[in-house]
């Protein structure tokens, strides 16, 4: 399913940007929305994010680049605590060193949230810039077969600070 606008609170924007910046490598982190946020099948026109997850991981760097590595139990944790909440996650961010914020094939094999009308929104400069302009980042929606890169005047249409 594919929104029109995705809601996201300021606090939660924040929150992100805060845990992008505690180290000098790459992060991960999840935002989730209500699981039952269309439970009627009818389209929805928007989609209010909830909750920004950090979850566990491990920074690397190697000869293909940088990478962060998140343990499936980690994963499973995340997922079984969405479930209690009522919750799922529906956006997957994750920074890059440079300005350079092509989804790589490490992106697309590691890739965490991957339901059609997931967004995966990558963020250069390791976050130093923060998220509230959303200037430079590459916004990414999941479709049947592969990712959709958006464009800046659709990112800025559709990513709603609230």
């Amino acid at each position: 399913m594919s929104y029109e606008s995705w809601n996201i609170p300021n606090a939660i924007l924040r929150e992100t940007e805060a845990a992008f910046l505690r180290g000098d490598h790459e992060v991960f982190a999840i935002w989730t929305a209500a699981s039952a946020a269309n439970a009627s099948g009818a389209p929805s026109q928007s989609i209010d994010i909830l909750r920004c997850i950090v979850p566990a991981q491990e920074p690397g760097v190697s000869a293909s680049g940088v990478w962060v590595h998140i343990e499936g139990k980690e994963l499973q944790r995340v997922q079984v605590e969405n479930f209690q909440r009522g919750e799922r996650s529906v956006i997957q961010l994750h920074t890059h060193p440079g300005e350079d914020v092509r989804m790589s094939l490490l992106d697309r094999e590691w890739e965490v949230v991957r339901h059609v009308g997931s967004l995966s929104v990558i963020v250069p400069f390791y976050g130093r810039r923060g998220l509230h302009s959303f200037d430079g980042v590459n916004v990414y929606e999941r479709e049947e077969d592969d990712w959709r890169l958006w464009s800046p005047a659709e990112t800025m249409q559709r990513l709603v600070r609230v």
